[in-house]
């Protein structure tokens, strides 16, 4: 099978998975004309994300806000608001924004580590109600295609970091999943790297690129560009099974011989709590509708995500989710985190 008829085949699948009540209804944007509250929306909406402009959780936004505006035509405005490694946007979103269905937040899973360590009672899940899913992104090492670590495989640049701790210069985003997996490859081959912190992966990317750092770690839509210039090479995937698009870049599963190394976001949409029902809604139709369009689901396809069918096709996405955010727990728990 070609390129081209791939590409058609998985959209078809996607399309597929996507496909709920909404679309089997007829006419998108007829069934949101009929859920419209007579009172909503009179103004633009905020789709808040919580990492700096560039970075996969802002392209993903920015993709769904169009595809959102097309559907409902309703303005959509995607606000960046930084600082804390996302702390300071979880946290505007949980404690601060007006339950009126006005502010909505794109967000990962990476919340649910906020949540649980970083809030310190101030704020907890229960104060974001997820109302839609998006898509899934493993996270990924690259290294630059020249200079010391040219043509490293992991296995090599585990070994280096074992044989000359602190040597390696790795980017992560300090109390995320980017500082974990580090933390699970020191601890189960004696390891040591040299840590330097990001507010997001796309800024240890551009490290990586101007030569600050030897290895970051990020997500394909975060490194495309400078993958297809020749300026970084993929060394390994924190994913279950090779991506379908990378076949030849092993899993971390493979080559440092666990089944613990599985590190990816989960994007979806929450609203803060206590926002109406009617216009929550509303605003989860808009984003189904949006999930819907096969323009969208290919915009997403280029950016290297995956589709997880469980999510995807949930009619209780709080509860579904709620069971990803518990393995989460687990984590923390075990390496002493939370008691």
């Amino acid at each position: 099978m070609n390129r081209t008829a791939l590409a058609v085949a998985f959209t078809a699948v996607v399309a597929a998975v996507f496909a709920g009540p909404l679309a089997a209804q007829g006419d998108a944007r007829a069934q949101l004309a009929k859920m419209k509250p007579k009172d909503f929306p009179t103004q633009p909406i905020e789709y808040t994300v919580v990492y700096p402009a560039g970075g996969g959780m802002d392209v993903t936004a920015r993709l769904l806000a169009k595809y959102v505006e097309k559907a409902t035509g309703d303005r959509i405005i995607v606000n960046n608001r930084t600082g804390g490694a996302g702390m300071i946007g979880h946290s505007y979103l949980a404690t601060q924004a007006k339950p009126d269905g006005y502010t909505v937040g794109v967000l990962a899973n990476l919340v649910w580590g906020d949540a649980m360590l970083r809030a310190q009672g101030k704020w907890q899940l229960s104060d974001l109600e997820p109302i839609a899913y998006l898509n899934s992104d493993p996270l990924i090492w690259i290294t630059q295609t020249e200079g010391a670590y040219k043509g490293k495989s992991l296995k090599e640049i585990v070994q280096t970091a074992k044989d000359k701790p602190s040597t390696i210069r790795v980017a992560v985003v300090p109390g995320s999943m980017w500082e974990y997996l580090v933390e699970q490859i020191e601890s189960s081959s004696g390891a040591k790297f040299l840590r330097v912190p990001f507010q997001g992966g796309g800024a240890g990317i551009n490290a990586l690129v101007g030569g600050n750092v030897d290895v970051a770690q990020g997500f394909y839509s975060e490194f495309r560009g400078h993958l297809d210039a020749g300026k970084v090479a993929q060394v390994a995937v924190a994913a279950t099974d090779r991506l379908t698009s990378f076949k030849d870049v092993p899993t971390f599963n493979e080559v440092l011989g666990g089944n613990e190394y599985v590190w990816n976001v989960i994007r979806f949409v929450v609203a803060p709590k206590g926002v109406p029902a009617n216009r929550k809604a509303y605003l989860a139709a808009g984003v189904k509708a949006a999930m819907n369009d096969p323009d969208l689901i290919n915009e997403y396809r280029k950016a290297g995500v995956y589709f997880d069918p469980k999510l995807a096709n949930s009619t209780r996405v709080a509860a579904d989710l709620n069971q990803y955010a518990e393995r989460e727990r687990a984590f923390y728990k075990k390496t002493g985190r939370l008691k």
